[in-house]
């Protein structure tokens, strides 16, 4: 590519940007100039002030990903706002995302981020995550274990100073006697160190009161069993805008019981392969097959799709869309199955998005779409935070999968069904960590291959025990 043509497209990119960026299923196919630099960074990243002001904040660090704020969890912290100060390098080209120099940031939780990427002259991009860590009140519980536990999800909150052990059925009554690692040199308030603990149903919750050395600080915290039995929102009634974090704030599934807990799409702003659908007096979710005009870079197609994970747009991860697609969500009992409610039906030509030159451009292909629906059981081994993206990697550890192919050459498909999807297991011992199910109106969309016009109902999942 010339310089003086890809100064026209940069031009041209500045003004239609994000029209460009069509998220899961798009591909960045312009080259990259070799006279202009890869290289794009945050020289300076400031807080200058904060709401609420009682807020207590630590020392900010970074790397080539992260920004980090610490943060001491109290009550009333959220929501957070941060003014803040962002310097670059002078070979940053542009910063795109959830997040502009000068800008307000706002967490809502927690577990909140802020994704944005710095663009480099040659149109290299660079992720960043900014993200709150949480510091040691000196009041915290710090770990809590049990006999039993270990084929149990146990959760520390210190955000919201609650410790959930989350199992399909404890047989209540339940008696424990916990293991309890707390700050340095705290101490308990009307709690005995090994006392035990009876629960009589999941609303029983017990408290204990974690003192400071110093006496300053008490933290009531909150211990409860919670029944993991079905994923929220599996009858896919609830639909909504859930902000920028997740999906650009445009359409989908309700994640309830929060981001990469429950169930996702890959919807976006200009690609809505998902959406809710009216069935038996509610709503199922309806996933389409696309084919997008992506003006500079061709005309590709998108699959619908509907899992348990997350999805988080990354513009640097536009070559390999499974990658912005994040599977799996905590999940540590074995299943039979699942079973759900579906019907399909595939568009009337079978397409593929082939690079040609710079751009892509659409071709026929023999043949017949193909839907799929897949459960897996992992394990995850790995270190730092839990991803998947549905092939092998270092860490994770596929224990059982089953899978539903509905071939659009049978008619069958084509009327709503009642479906049972075994789990094959190829490890019996081990408990898994997460639970991944994926629904797709084209099996290969992730190759760009589908027919436009597939479409694949889905309702009622439920896990068979």
């Amino acid at each position: 590519m010339k310089i003086a043509e890809y100064y026209k497209n940069l031009i041209y990119m500045r003004k239609h940007y994000w029209m460009l960026l069509l998220g899961l299923g798009l591909l960045s196919s312009c080259e990259k100039v070799k006279d202009l630099s890869d290289e794009a960074s945050i020289e300076r990243f400031e807080i200058t002030s904060y709401t609420p002001s009682t807020a207590e904040l630590g020392d900010l660090y970074r790397d080539d990903k992260f920004i980090t704020i610490p943060v001491v969890p109290e009550d009333n912290l959220f929501p957070l706002t941060c003014q803040t100060v962002l310097e670059t390098s002078s070979s940053t080209h542009k910063i795109l995302g959830n997040y502009e120099k000068g800008q307000d940031i706002v967490f809502n939780g927690g577990e909140s981020t802020i994704n944005f990427f710095l663009i480099a002259e040659s149109g290299f991009v660079h992720p960043y995550t900014i993200r709150l860590e949480p510091i040691d009140t000196g009041a915290d519980i710090t770990y809590f274990k049990f006999t039993g536990s270990d084929k149990m999800t146990v959760a520390i909150n210190p955000w919201n100073k609650t410790v959930n052990i989350s199992v399909l059925d404890p047989g209540f009554p339940i008696t424990i006697e916990p293991n309890i690692h707390l700050s340095e040199n705290a101490t308990y308030d009307g709690y005995t160190e090994g006392e035990s603990l009876t629960f009589n149903g999941y609303d029983d919750i017990k408290k204990i009161t974690v003192v400071s050395e110093d006496g300053q600080t008490r933290r009531t915290w909150n211990i409860q069993f919670t029944g993991l039995i079905q994923i929220p929102n599996s009858d896919f009634e609830l639909w909504g805008k859930f902000g920028n974090e997740i999906n650009l704030n445009v359409e989908t599934i309700d994640p309830t019981p929060g981001y990469g807990k429950g169930w996702a799409t890959a919807n976006n702003t200009f690609v809505k392969g998902t959406l809710p659908v009216e069935h038996n007096g509610g709503y199922a979710a309806k996933m389409t097959t696309n084919e997008q005009n992506a003006l500079i870079f061709g005309k590709l197609i998108a699959a619908g799709s509907m899992y348990t994970g997350c999805f988080k747009f990354d513009v640097g991860a536009l070559n390999d869309p499974r990658s912005m697609t994040h599977f799996g969500i905590p999940h540590t009992l074995r299943i039979k199955s699942i079973e759900f409610d579906a019907r399909y039906e595939p568009g009337p030509q079978l397409k593929q998005a082939v690079k040609s030159g710079s751009k892509y451009s659409i071709e026929d292909r023999e043949g017949v779409d193909v839907g799929q629906a897949f459960v897996e059981l992992i394990r995850w081994t790995g270190t730092g935070e839990f991803e998947y993206h549905g092939r092998p990697a270092d860490g994770v550890e596929l224990l059982g999968r089953g899978e539903i192919l509905f071939d659009g050459k049978d008619s069958k498909y084509r009327n709503w069904a009642h479906y049972n999807l075994p789990v094959e297991y190829t490890d019996y011992e081990k408990i898994p960590t997460h639970i991944v199910i994926v629904f797709s109106s084209s099996k290969s969309g992730d190759i760009f291959l589908g027919a436009p016009g597939s479409t694949m109902e889905v309702d009622n999942v439920k896990l068979i025990y």
